[in-house]
């Protein structure tokens, strides 16, 4: 019997346990909602009041899964409301930020960047895959949909001019590198935060008096001499040198802060002129001290605060920041020693308790056992006891049946009953044998390679008419686990 026959059989319009990625699974995507883990409600918390989660767990128990399924209830709460919604972010592109650390630093292996990895490597890298859709969004950029706002440049032109400054400064920090200067003086006429920044007053007034001055003295050296032009041509040189000399003062600070900002924003790839051309949309007070120009935390919860102000201005009540894949990147592919030194900023009460910002971290089971071990500086500075810890995803044979059940609904053809796990077996096996072997895989993708692999095994020797996966096939896989591929 072919594969085709045995699911049509079955009413099967897909194989519920092919799929080994949560990104890639098709019933995950037609079931976000359909069975979810027990301790779900824990981890999403009320998405009105932003909380940490932290969640251990090995691979293939579902973190991922975990982390789609948070994205799809964010999306349904701010659906329901117009006020307090969630901004949702992904923080799963660590390969993209270490790499951009490696070469802003020169490193020919990023696995190098993880040795200097600090926090503010990470919020950077989460505001500047923000910040760009959301200035996008201001800009009226096509398929800009950042925020569920469609008068979002009108609802920010009412805001505070605080806030509009707020998001100037994002902008001038974290938008895309190659356009940030040009985008900086259109997000100003959009938002309504016009005057001079100084730099450009001081120099053309500058110009403007040298100039009369110089026609100033021609006329006044003539014969007869013209004195009577010489004294306001002297004070207009002054001027206009005075003023020369306090552009050529803000162009050299200007300098100073785009060289600082160059050095401490890593994950960029800017480089000190394009700082140079934002910088000068800036009022000098502003520019000195509201931009972070070290690599330190307090500056990095300040642009947090930035953002979150305007998020609420635009009434969004949070952010929410979901960290998955921390054993994939290239460099660290899986090895605990650079998980931890990855993941290991992260992990600050101060960070993780942080006003408008719900952080959850899923992170492998390996990083639960590590931070058992730290001392007690480690557990004084991130509080895990206050963190909402997972410290295992345990799944037991019946809710790894249930949710088994859950896949062969949503892969079963409109019309037709949905199937329980255990009638995909001859009836001699039972519910409480298919539990039992699920309860030996011990995760949800292992719990599907068994199954899947079972429904193979009986394929490969079933006759035309045996359509249900006899008891020798489930006993074969169990004895032989290296057909389920690599231990979890």
């Amino acid at each position: 019997m072919d594969a085709a026959t045995f699911l049509e059989r079955h009413g099967l319009v897909m194989n519920p346990f092919a799929a080994e990625d949560a990104v890639q699974d098709p019933v995950l995507a037609r079931s976000h909602d359909a069975w979810k883990h027990p301790d779900f409600a824990k981890i999403l918390g009320d998405p009105g009041h932003p909380a940490p989660a932290v969640v251990f767990g090995e691979r293939g128990a579902g973190k991922t899964a975990l982390r789609l399924q948070m994205e799809h209830a964010y999306r349904a709460w701010n659906g329901q409301r117009t006020s307090a919604r969630v901004l949702v972010q992904a923080h799963d592109d660590l390969d993209g930020m270490l790499a951009a650390i490696a070469r802003h630093d020169g490193l020919k292996d990023p696995a190098t960047a993880l040795e200097g990895l600090r926090l503010s490597d990470h919020v950077d890298a989460v505001l500047h895959r923000v910040v760009p859709r959301l200035v996008d969004q201001v800009l009226g950029m096509p398929e800009a949909n950042l925020l569920q706002e469609r008068s979002l440049r009108s609802r920010l032109r009412r805001a505070p001019k605080a806030v509009r400054r707020d998001l100037l400064l994002l902008q001038v920090v974290y938008d895309h590198p190659s356009a940030a200067v040009r985008r900086t003086w259109r997000l100003r006429g959009a938002l309504g935060v016009g005057g001079s920044s100084g730099a450009t007053l001081a120099g053309s007034w500058s110009a403007a008096m040298l100039a009369v001055a110089g026609v100033m003295g021609v006329l006044g050296s003539g014969e007869p001499p013209q004195w009577s032009w010489l004294l306001p041509a002297a004070l207009l040189a002054a001027c206009g040198l005075a003023l020369g000399w306090v552009w050529v003062l803000r162009l050299a600070r200007v300098g100073r802060v785009a060289r600082r900002l160059s050095r401490s924003i890593r994950v960029l790839g800017r480089d000190t002129a394009r700082w140079r051309g934002s910088l000068h949309g800036l009022p000098l007070d502003v520019m000195e001290t509201s931009l972070p120009q070290d690599r330190g935390e307090d500056a990095r919860y300040a642009m947090l605060d930035r953002l979150v102000r305007v998020l609420q201005a635009a009434d969004y009540g949070s952010l929410a920041i979901l960290v998955d894949r921390v054993d994939e990147p290239a460099c660290v592919a899986g090895e605990p020693a650079r998980m931890r030194a990855l993941v290991w900023p992260m992990l600050s009460s101060r960070f993780l308790q942080h006003h408008g910002v719900a952080v959850k971290l899923l992170l492998p089971r390996e990083l639960g056992e590590m931070a058992a071990r730290e001392g007690g500086d480690f557990h004084r500075g991130a509080r895990l006891d206050k963190q909402n810890v997972v410290e295992r995803l345990q799944w037991t044979g019946s809710m790894l049946a249930d949710l088994c059940d859950t896949r062969l609904r949503t892969a079963t053809a409109p019309g037709r009953p949905a199937l329980k796990v255990e009638e995909l077996f001859e009836p001699t096996v039972g519910r409480s044998r298919v539990e039992e072997a699920l309860e030996r895989a011990g995760n949800p993708r292992d719990a599907c390679r068994l199954l899947y692999a079972a429904m193979q095994e009986h394929l490969a020797h079933a006759g035309a008419d045996e359509h249900r996966v006899s008891a020798g096939a489930l006993e074969w896989v169990k004895r032989h686990r290296s057909v389920l591929g690599p231990p979890s």
